[in-house]
């Protein structure tokens, strides 16, 4: 952590006498710190303590991006004064990164519903005038409301025509607090509703129970949970999970956002440990591999991160009208990724200083298993994502 430059020539706390190079006080201990300062101080403390974005990371930006391996055996020779340390660095570029994901998902327009719709009642103005009660058939909503309209009614088969006359009889507060039961009426689907529509809306009804919304999932896609190897209550709670999350897919997708940074922070001492294997003959120290595999993960980091900005924010249809973009965002992600794998093969190369075929071979091994742990702990993750979604 950075000194700080806000000194003061007494404690605050005890009151002693301090010189002003003092960083505590000598007789309790205190940090000799003005805290009378502005915001603005106050904000670049933090980022310069925290974040390490002051000269160490000016002087970091080169080494970092154009010679790969170069920070690692720095850190490793111990030349760390000059330098971003490679846990701050992977914070920054894991925080880019992640926050670009999610600006971009938030293009896409997932249904996010803050309240349920309970259909098991409703007042006279909601059977007119909502949206999917109004598709009630008025023959239905006549009867429904046969009770309500008495003897004086009776003969009148148009349900506006009733709602008029009910209205202009009873007043405008009788038609907005009178309930009437919906328990046992099939309300028809919307016209030109989709299938995932229909979920979203069959999730929503709370009329509907969750063993009722499930079997309308399996009628169409052979979902079959007393087949599965669950027992009764874990099957309670997976259609439980299945209908939280077509209530509301916005919320489950930034639940499952919000636990890939530690999902993915967690892979690097396993990536550290496939480096190990690899290299076991060479006697190197655990922590010369922690500090490669958080290096190359933080180049990935702003590499990706800066690839899908180009390919969905430049490369456009509205930019390149002509252009088929599907192929085009193809290429610069397969640019991309080609740059990143030559900056972990050099790395490697540099680091590890073994010759380029051997390095090659051992490079190719350490991609392939780890992008196979790489899918077990995404799939991992979407599982305990489903389970404790709340």
């Amino acid at each position: 952590m950075k000194e700080k430059k806000r000194r003061s020539t007494f404690c605050n706390n005890c009151e002693s006498q301090l010189q002003e190079n003092y960083n505590y006080c000598p007789v309790c201990g205190q940090s000799n710190t003005d805290n009378n300062i502005s915001f603005s101080t106050l904000i670049k403390e933090f980022i310069d303590n925290y974040l390490g974005i002051d000269s160490k990371l000016a002087n970091s930006v080169v080494p970092f991006v154009f010679s790969p391996g170069s920070l690692t055996n720095r850190f490793n020779d111990g030349k760390i004064k000059h330098f971003i340390h490679p846990i701050r660095l992977y914070f920054v570029m894991s925080l880019f990164y992640f926050f670009t994901i999610s600006y971009l998902l938030s293009d896409y327009d997932l249904r996010s519903f803050d309240d349920e719709i309970d259909y098991t009642s409703a007042t006279l103005d909601a059977i007119k005038d909502d949206d999917i009660l109004s598709l009630i058939p008025d023959s239905t909503k006549i009867a429904l409301l046969s009770e309500k309209a008495g003897d004086d009614f009776k003969d009148i088969k148009d349900f506006n025509v009733l709602y008029d006359s009910l209205q202009s009889k009873y007043g405008e507060d009788f038609m907005e607090d009178t309930e009437i039961s919906l328990k046992n009426v099939q309300i028809p689907a919307p016209e030109g509703e989709t299938t995932i529509d229909r979920y979203h809306r069959l999730a929503r009804d709370r009329s509907i129970s969750d063993q009722a919304f499930m079997d309308s999932l399996g009628s169409r896609d052979g979902l079959n949970l007393e087949q599965s190897w669950f027992d009764e209550e874990d099957g309670k709670h997976i259609m439980q999970q299945v209908r939280k999350i077509f209530e509301n897919d916005e919320g489950f997708k930034n639940f499952v956002l919000g636990n890939l940074p530690l999902m993915m922070f967690i892979l690097i001492p396993l990536f550290a440990a496939i480096l190990k294997f690899v290299y076991i003959r060479r006697n190197h120290l655990y922590i010369k591999h922690v500090v490669n595999a958080l290096h190359v993960h933080s180049f990935a980091y702003l590499m990706y991160g800066l690839s899908l900005l180009i390919m969905f924010k430049l490369v456009t249809e509205g930019v390149f009208p002509t252009a088929n973009i599907a192929v085009v965002r193809g290429i610069i992600g397969g640019v991309f990724f080609v740059v990143v794998s030559t900056y972990g093969y050099i790395s490697f190369l540099k680091v590890y200083k073994q010759g380029w075929f051997k390095t090659l071979i051992k490079f190719n091994i350490v991609g392939i298993v780890y992008a196979i742990f790489l899918q077990i702990f995404f799939y991992l993750e979407l599982f305990i994502s489903f389970w404790y979604y709340d």
